[in-house]
Protein backbone atom coordinates (compact mmCIF):
# COMPACT_ATOMS: atom_id res chain seq x y z
CA UNK A 1 0.00 0.00 0.00
CA UNK A 2 1.45 3.34 -1.07
CA UNK A 3 -1.36 5.73 -0.28
CA UNK A 4 -1.03 9.36 -1.21
CA UNK A 5 -2.42 11.56 1.58
CA UNK A 6 -2.94 15.30 1.12
CA UNK A 7 -3.56 17.57 4.12
CA UNK A 8 -4.88 21.08 3.67
CA UNK A 9 -2.85 23.26 6.03
CA UNK A 10 -4.73 26.24 7.38
CA UNK A 11 -2.69 29.39 7.94
CA UNK A 12 -4.18 32.40 9.69
CA UNK A 13 -2.22 35.66 9.79
CA UNK A 14 1.03 33.80 9.23
CA UNK A 15 0.35 31.16 11.92
CA UNK A 16 -0.17 27.46 11.13
CA UNK A 17 -3.42 26.28 12.71
CA UNK A 18 -2.90 23.77 15.50
CA UNK A 19 -5.49 21.38 14.05
CA UNK A 20 -3.40 21.10 10.86
CA UNK A 21 -0.41 20.09 12.98
CA UNK A 22 -2.57 17.57 14.85
CA UNK A 23 -3.72 15.95 11.61
CA UNK A 24 -0.19 15.74 10.23
CA UNK A 25 1.11 14.28 13.51
CA UNK A 26 -1.64 11.64 13.53
CA UNK A 27 -1.15 10.74 9.86
CA UNK A 28 2.61 10.31 10.26
CA UNK A 29 2.14 7.98 13.22
CA UNK A 30 -0.78 5.93 11.92
CA UNK A 31 -0.82 6.02 8.11
CA UNK A 32 2.21 3.81 7.65
CA UNK A 33 3.61 3.34 4.14
CA UNK A 34 1.73 6.45 3.06
CA UNK A 35 3.16 9.56 1.49
CA UNK A 36 2.04 12.52 3.62
CA UNK A 37 1.89 15.74 1.62
CA UNK A 38 0.49 19.15 2.42
CA UNK A 39 -1.01 22.07 0.57
CA UNK A 40 -1.27 25.64 1.78
CA UNK A 41 -2.97 28.61 0.18
CA UNK A 42 -2.74 32.28 1.08
CA UNK A 43 -1.48 35.73 0.32
CA UNK A 44 2.25 36.39 0.09
CA UNK A 45 2.67 37.95 3.54
CA UNK A 46 0.82 35.18 5.35
CA UNK A 47 2.64 32.34 3.55
CA UNK A 48 6.08 33.93 3.90
CA UNK A 49 5.52 34.45 7.65
CA UNK A 50 4.54 30.79 8.12
CA UNK A 51 7.16 29.25 5.81
CA UNK A 52 9.69 28.34 8.51
CA UNK A 53 7.04 26.48 10.55
CA UNK A 54 5.68 24.80 7.42
CA UNK A 55 9.11 23.36 6.70
CA UNK A 56 9.24 21.83 10.20
CA UNK A 57 6.10 19.72 9.79
CA UNK A 58 7.96 16.74 8.34
CA UNK A 59 5.89 16.48 5.16
CA UNK A 60 7.16 14.59 2.15
CA UNK A 61 6.03 17.37 -0.14
CA UNK A 62 4.50 20.79 0.39
CA UNK A 63 2.52 22.53 -2.34
CA UNK A 64 2.18 26.27 -2.01
CA UNK A 65 -0.39 28.35 -3.85
CA UNK A 66 0.50 31.95 -3.12
CA UNK A 67 -1.46 34.88 -4.48
CA UNK A 68 -2.70 38.12 -2.99
CA UNK A 69 -6.18 37.28 -4.28
CA UNK A 70 -6.25 34.56 -1.62
CA UNK A 71 -7.62 35.82 1.66
CA UNK A 72 -9.82 33.89 4.07
CA UNK A 73 -12.78 36.20 3.62
CA UNK A 74 -13.75 34.22 0.54
CA UNK A 75 -14.05 30.44 0.94
CA UNK A 76 -15.29 30.05 -2.63
CA UNK A 77 -11.93 31.14 -4.03
CA UNK A 78 -10.14 28.60 -1.82
CA UNK A 79 -12.50 25.81 -2.84
CA UNK A 80 -12.09 26.68 -6.51
CA UNK A 81 -8.29 26.74 -6.24
CA UNK A 82 -8.16 23.40 -4.37
CA UNK A 83 -10.50 21.85 -6.94
CA UNK A 84 -8.22 22.89 -9.81
CA UNK A 85 -5.22 21.48 -7.93
CA UNK A 86 -6.94 18.11 -7.38
CA UNK A 87 -7.81 17.88 -11.05
CA UNK A 88 -4.08 17.97 -11.78
CA UNK A 89 -2.87 15.86 -8.83
CA UNK A 90 -4.31 12.49 -7.81
CA UNK A 91 -4.62 11.68 -4.10
CA UNK A 92 -6.18 8.79 -2.21
CA UNK A 93 -7.00 10.72 0.99
CA UNK A 94 -7.76 14.40 1.58
CA UNK A 95 -7.96 15.86 5.10
CA UNK A 96 -8.56 19.28 6.62
CA UNK A 97 -9.50 20.74 9.98
CA UNK A 98 -13.16 21.17 10.92
CA UNK A 99 -12.59 24.82 11.82
CA UNK A 100 -14.98 27.59 10.83
CA UNK A 101 -12.92 28.09 7.65
CA UNK A 102 -12.61 24.35 6.98
CA UNK A 103 -16.35 23.85 7.38
CA UNK A 104 -16.89 26.62 4.84
CA UNK A 105 -14.41 25.27 2.29
CA UNK A 106 -14.95 21.50 2.58
CA UNK A 107 -18.56 21.13 1.34
CA UNK A 108 -17.90 23.51 -1.56
CA UNK A 109 -14.85 21.46 -2.55
CA UNK A 110 -16.69 18.13 -2.16
CA UNK A 111 -19.47 19.42 -4.41
CA UNK A 112 -17.02 20.61 -7.08
CA UNK A 113 -15.15 17.30 -7.05
CA UNK A 114 -18.35 15.23 -6.75
CA UNK A 115 -16.91 13.29 -3.82
CA UNK A 116 -18.22 12.27 -0.42
CA UNK A 117 -17.31 14.15 2.76
CA UNK A 118 -17.20 12.77 6.31
CA UNK A 119 -17.30 15.81 8.57
CA UNK A 120 -16.14 16.53 12.12
CA UNK A 121 -14.25 13.27 12.60
CA UNK A 122 -12.71 12.21 15.90
CA UNK A 123 -10.88 9.14 14.59
CA UNK A 124 -9.02 8.22 11.37
CA UNK A 125 -7.43 4.96 10.24
CA UNK A 126 -6.40 3.43 6.93
CA UNK A 127 -7.28 -0.21 6.25
CA UNK A 128 -5.18 -2.82 4.44
CA UNK A 129 -6.67 -1.72 1.11
CA UNK A 130 -5.74 1.91 1.62
CA UNK A 131 -9.31 3.06 2.34
CA UNK A 132 -9.84 5.77 4.90
CA UNK A 133 -11.90 4.71 7.93
CA UNK A 134 -13.36 7.94 9.29
CA UNK A 135 -15.07 7.82 12.69
CA UNK A 136 -17.49 10.43 13.95
CA UNK A 137 -20.32 10.70 16.52
CA UNK A 138 -23.82 10.09 15.23
CA UNK A 139 -27.40 9.92 16.56
CA UNK A 140 -26.73 12.86 18.84
CA UNK A 141 -23.54 11.28 20.13
CA UNK A 142 -25.22 8.03 21.15
CA UNK A 143 -23.14 6.03 18.67
CA UNK A 144 -19.77 6.31 16.99
CA UNK A 145 -20.00 5.55 13.25
CA UNK A 146 -17.04 4.52 11.10
CA UNK A 147 -17.57 5.55 7.49
CA UNK A 148 -15.79 4.19 4.42
CA UNK A 149 -16.01 6.47 1.39
CA UNK A 150 -16.49 5.02 -2.09
CA UNK A 151 -15.21 8.13 -3.86
CA UNK A 152 -11.62 9.27 -4.33
CA UNK A 153 -10.04 11.03 -2.73
CA UNK A 154 -11.54 9.84 0.56
CA UNK A 155 -12.35 13.23 2.11
CA UNK A 156 -12.78 14.06 5.80
CA UNK A 157 -12.59 17.01 8.14
CA UNK A 158 -11.17 16.55 11.64
CA UNK A 159 -12.38 18.14 14.83
CA UNK A 160 -9.74 20.35 16.51
CA UNK A 161 -8.32 18.58 19.54
CA UNK A 162 -9.38 15.12 18.35
CA UNK A 163 -5.72 14.12 17.98
CA UNK A 164 -2.67 14.99 20.03
CA UNK A 165 0.02 17.07 18.42
CA UNK A 166 3.31 15.33 19.12
CA UNK A 167 6.16 17.52 17.98
CA UNK A 168 8.86 15.32 16.49
CA UNK A 169 12.33 16.00 15.20
CA UNK A 170 12.12 16.57 11.46
CA UNK A 171 14.56 14.18 9.81
CA UNK A 172 13.44 14.62 6.24
CA UNK A 173 13.71 17.78 4.19
CA UNK A 174 10.34 18.75 2.78
CA UNK A 175 10.23 19.19 -0.97
CA UNK A 176 8.47 22.45 -1.77
CA UNK A 177 6.63 23.07 -5.01
CA UNK A 178 4.86 26.29 -5.91
CA UNK A 179 1.66 25.60 -7.78
CA UNK A 180 0.53 28.40 -10.07
CA UNK A 181 -3.08 29.10 -10.93
CA UNK A 182 -4.84 31.52 -13.20
CA UNK A 183 -7.48 33.10 -11.01
CA UNK A 184 -9.55 34.23 -13.98
CA UNK A 185 -12.97 32.70 -13.44
CA UNK A 186 -12.03 31.32 -10.01
CA UNK A 187 -12.99 34.37 -8.03
CA UNK A 188 -16.41 34.92 -6.52
CA UNK A 189 -18.78 37.71 -7.43
CA UNK A 190 -18.84 38.50 -3.72
CA UNK A 191 -17.18 41.80 -2.88
CA UNK A 192 -15.73 42.19 0.60
CA UNK A 193 -16.30 45.75 1.75
CA UNK A 194 -14.63 45.48 5.14
CA UNK A 195 -12.69 42.94 7.15
CA UNK A 196 -11.01 43.05 10.55
CA UNK A 197 -8.39 40.75 12.00
CA UNK A 198 -9.14 40.02 15.63
CA UNK A 199 -6.64 38.45 18.03
CA UNK A 200 -7.03 34.69 18.13
CA UNK A 201 -8.86 33.42 21.19
CA UNK A 202 -6.72 31.65 23.75
CA UNK A 203 -6.51 27.91 23.10
CA UNK A 204 -7.33 26.63 26.58
CA UNK A 205 -8.05 23.09 25.35
CA UNK A 206 -4.38 22.11 25.58
CA UNK A 207 -3.86 23.46 29.11
CA UNK A 208 -1.94 21.15 31.44
CA UNK A 209 -4.80 21.04 33.96
CA UNK A 210 -8.52 21.46 33.31
CA UNK A 211 -11.11 21.59 36.11
CA UNK A 212 -14.63 20.82 34.88
CA UNK A 213 -18.06 20.84 36.48
CA UNK A 214 -21.36 19.17 35.66
CA UNK A 215 -24.91 18.83 37.01
CA UNK A 216 -23.57 17.47 40.29
CA UNK A 217 -22.45 21.02 41.12
CA UNK A 218 -26.19 21.72 41.70
CA UNK A 219 -26.40 25.45 40.92
CA UNK A 220 -24.65 28.47 39.41
CA UNK A 221 -23.39 29.74 42.76
CA UNK A 222 -21.64 26.43 43.39
CA UNK A 223 -20.26 26.43 39.86
CA UNK A 224 -18.25 29.53 40.77
CA UNK A 225 -16.21 27.14 42.91
CA UNK A 226 -14.97 25.52 39.67
CA UNK A 227 -13.55 28.87 38.55
CA UNK A 228 -12.02 29.47 41.98
CA UNK A 229 -10.32 26.05 42.17
CA UNK A 230 -9.06 26.39 38.60
CA UNK A 231 -7.54 29.76 39.47
CA UNK A 232 -5.83 28.36 42.58
CA UNK A 233 -4.38 25.46 40.56
CA UNK A 234 -3.29 27.63 37.63
CA UNK A 235 -5.73 25.57 35.56
CA UNK A 236 -8.52 26.32 33.10
CA UNK A 237 -12.23 25.88 33.90
CA UNK A 238 -14.59 23.79 31.78
CA UNK A 239 -18.16 22.55 31.85
CA UNK A 240 -20.34 19.69 30.68
CA UNK A 241 -23.14 20.35 28.21
CA UNK A 242 -25.72 19.93 30.99
CA UNK A 243 -24.04 22.65 33.08
CA UNK A 244 -23.96 25.00 30.08
CA UNK A 245 -27.64 24.34 29.33
CA UNK A 246 -28.45 25.28 32.93
CA UNK A 247 -26.80 28.64 32.32
CA UNK A 248 -24.02 28.03 34.83
CA UNK A 249 -21.19 28.44 32.32
CA UNK A 250 -20.54 29.84 28.84
CA UNK A 251 -20.74 27.54 25.83
CA UNK A 252 -17.17 28.49 24.92
CA UNK A 253 -15.85 26.27 27.75
CA UNK A 254 -18.14 23.31 27.05
CA UNK A 255 -16.39 19.95 26.68
CA UNK A 256 -17.81 17.07 24.68
CA UNK A 257 -19.21 16.09 21.32
CA UNK A 258 -21.04 19.41 20.82
CA UNK A 259 -18.32 21.42 22.55
CA UNK A 260 -14.54 21.23 22.66
CA UNK A 261 -12.16 18.30 22.57
CA UNK A 262 -9.42 18.74 25.17
CA UNK A 263 -5.99 17.18 25.72
CA UNK A 264 -4.72 18.19 29.17
CA UNK A 265 -2.24 16.27 31.28
CA UNK A 266 -4.87 16.23 34.03
CA UNK A 267 -8.65 16.49 33.68
CA UNK A 268 -10.56 16.82 36.97
CA UNK A 269 -14.31 16.27 36.59
CA UNK A 270 -16.58 17.39 39.44
CA UNK A 271 -20.14 16.09 39.32
CA UNK A 272 -20.04 15.00 35.67
CA UNK A 273 -21.83 11.75 34.83
CA UNK A 274 -19.71 11.12 31.74
CA UNK A 275 -22.13 10.15 28.99
CA UNK A 276 -20.59 9.18 25.65
CA UNK A 277 -21.00 12.73 24.35
CA UNK A 278 -18.75 14.05 27.12
CA UNK A 279 -16.23 11.21 27.04
CA UNK A 280 -15.70 11.84 23.32
CA UNK A 281 -14.21 15.22 24.22
CA UNK A 282 -11.71 13.94 26.80
CA UNK A 283 -10.23 10.87 25.10
CA UNK A 284 -6.88 12.65 24.73
CA UNK A 285 -6.55 13.57 28.41
CA UNK A 286 -3.48 11.89 29.94
CA UNK A 287 -5.10 11.40 33.34
CA UNK A 288 -8.76 11.72 34.38
CA UNK A 289 -9.87 12.23 37.97
CA UNK A 290 -13.62 11.86 38.47
CA UNK A 291 -15.48 13.05 41.58
CA UNK A 292 -19.08 11.87 41.75
CA UNK A 293 -21.52 10.86 44.46
CA UNK A 294 -22.76 8.08 42.16
CA UNK A 295 -20.20 5.27 41.95
CA UNK A 296 -22.03 3.88 38.90
CA UNK A 297 -21.71 7.07 36.82
CA UNK A 298 -20.10 6.16 33.44
CA UNK A 299 -17.14 8.51 33.99
CA UNK A 300 -16.14 6.60 37.14
CA UNK A 301 -15.24 3.46 35.19
CA UNK A 302 -13.35 5.47 32.58
CA UNK A 303 -11.31 7.53 35.07
CA UNK A 304 -7.77 6.86 36.23
CA UNK A 305 -8.84 7.91 39.73
CA UNK A 306 -12.51 7.74 40.83
CA UNK A 307 -13.54 9.45 44.07
CA UNK A 308 -17.00 8.64 45.40
CA UNK A 309 -18.13 11.71 47.32
CA UNK A 310 -20.15 14.90 47.03
CA UNK A 311 -18.44 17.12 44.45
CA UNK A 312 -19.43 20.42 46.09
CA UNK A 313 -18.16 19.35 49.51
CA UNK A 314 -14.81 18.32 48.05
CA UNK A 315 -14.56 21.62 46.16
CA UNK A 316 -15.02 23.56 49.40
CA UNK A 317 -12.40 21.39 51.13
CA UNK A 318 -9.81 21.75 48.37
CA UNK A 319 -10.32 25.50 48.05
CA UNK A 320 -10.00 25.89 51.81
CA UNK A 321 -6.74 23.90 51.89
CA UNK A 322 -5.23 25.73 48.92
CA UNK A 323 -6.25 29.14 50.24
CA UNK A 324 -4.52 28.68 53.61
Amino acid sequence: MNNRVLIYIEVNNGVVARVSKEIISHAKQNFLQSSIDGIVLGDEQSIDSALFDLKQLGLNKLYIIKDNLLDMTNAKVYANALSVFLENNQYDVLLMGATSDGRDIAPRLASKQDIGLTADCTGLEVDENGNLLATRPTYGGQLMATIVSKTKPNFATVRPGAFKYLQQSCNNETEIEYFSLSFDGLCSLLEVLYSENKPAAEDWTCSEIIVAGGLGIQNKENFNLIYKLADLLGAKPAASRAAVEQGWAEQSIQVGQTGNSVSPKLYIAFGISGAMQHMTGITNADKIVAININKDAPIMSGADIAIECDAVSLLHTLIGKLSD
